[in-house]
């Protein structure tokens, strides 16, 4: 998967070109968008995949892969971090999800002043949303570069919380404690969790979290993240009471799906895109998990959902920098990356 990653990262050698978000068979890029997360994402591919083979030319790649993604998205105020979409200006706002995603392929290779800048802006964001105060806002609004500003009644994210607590980028104990108890509440309440029940299977009934504080059902990757952040915050604070019970509620709606589907899906809520897109109110058939941002997933076997969902079951942190050191191999004359 790596290896057929390097062609489109290195048309020429010795010269990173960044990721498009989307590429046909052939090659073909069907979403011209480069977003500063998976490019991220894709680097801390590269150094977990360099620990294991002990390849130094993948180390080497994902240093490429970051100090590209800081020249182009870096911010120097007051926030730091790094901007969302990339050619610079093309998406000036700043996301808390990519700077996490930052912070952690720093941290991986050893980039401390960019893993600084990243900490900064995370931190920062506890407390930035006017709608929860007492958790991390998902980000800035995007007007001019380097926005610091925020879009009024901004919904607040769940991977915003979870993934923070799993990276450790922001380490105040207080305020991760705070976060989840703002989010861990039923969404009623304006929390994050959601009940779905499975009205097209089997009819179970299914605990989750919702993709933001304005969305409506389930979303199952970012549950799947949900229940490793959670985990990973009672190994370090020993979490006590209804924390621990809502990870297993949601981790046990995470098996009956493998069980039952054989993957995770996005949504277990019926209806296609037309129904989301009406307003459909049929509890069958709405039209997937509104995110609240403006789309819905639907109800198919999805792979993220399921990847997170085995990463919960290796208890395998993706963000946790490897626990061997890097390779000391001398790098091929073959490897594309900056000598």
């Amino acid at each position: 998967i790596l290896d057929s990653l390097k062609p489109l990262l290195y048309p020429k050698p010795g010269n990173v070109q960044l990721l498009y978000s989307g590429y046909a068979e052939n090659g073909d890029v069907l979403d011209w968008s480069i977003d500063t997360g998976n490019n991220a994402w894709v680097g801390m591919a590269f150094v977990h995949y360099s620990v294991a083979s002990g390849d130094a030319c993948y180390r080497h790649i994902a240093r490429d892969i970051l100090n590209s993604l800081a020249d182009q998205a870096g911010c120097n105020d007051e926030l730091q971090g790094f901007m969302g979409r990339l050619p610079r200006g093309e998406g000036k706002y700043r996301a808390t999800e990519h700077n996490i995603d930052m912070f952690a392929l720093s941290r991986m290779l050893g980039a401390k002043e960019l893993q600084g800048r990243a900490a900064t802006f995370v931190s920062r964001m506890y407390g930035f949303s006017d709608h929860i105060p007492e958790a991390y806002a998902t980000g800035t609004a995007g007007k001019v570069i380097c926005d610091t500003s925020q879009d009024e009644g901004s919904p607040v994210a769940a991977d915003t919380q979870f993934w923070n607590l799993l990276s450790d980028a922001d380490p105040d104990a207080d305020r991760k404690r705070t976060s989840l108890n703002s989010v861990l509440r039923p969404a009623s309440a304006g929390g994050l969790l959601a009940d779905d029940t499975d009205i097209i299977g089997d009819r179970a009934h299914l605990t989750g979290v919702r993709f933001t504080t304005e969305g409506s059902g389930a979303q199952w990757e970012n549950t799947a993240s949900a229940v490793m952040g959670i985990g990973f915050y009672d190994s370090v604070y020993r979490a006590q009471g209804d924390i621990s019970s809502h990870r297993a509620s949601m981790q046990d709606s995470l098996l009956h799906q493998l069980a039952e589907y054989g993957a995770v899906l996005a949504s277990v809520r019926g209806g296609n895109y037309e129904a989301y897109t009406q307003g459909n109110s049929d509890p069958a058939f709405p039209g997937g998990s509104d995110t609240g941002l403006g789309w819905s997933y639907l109800r198919y076997p999805h792979l993220a959902a399921t990847a997170w969902t085995g990463l919960m079951l290796l208890e395998a942190n993706p963000f946790a920098p490897p626990s061997n050191g890097p390779p000391t191999t001398t790098v091929d004359p073959s490897c594309p990356a900056t000598p």
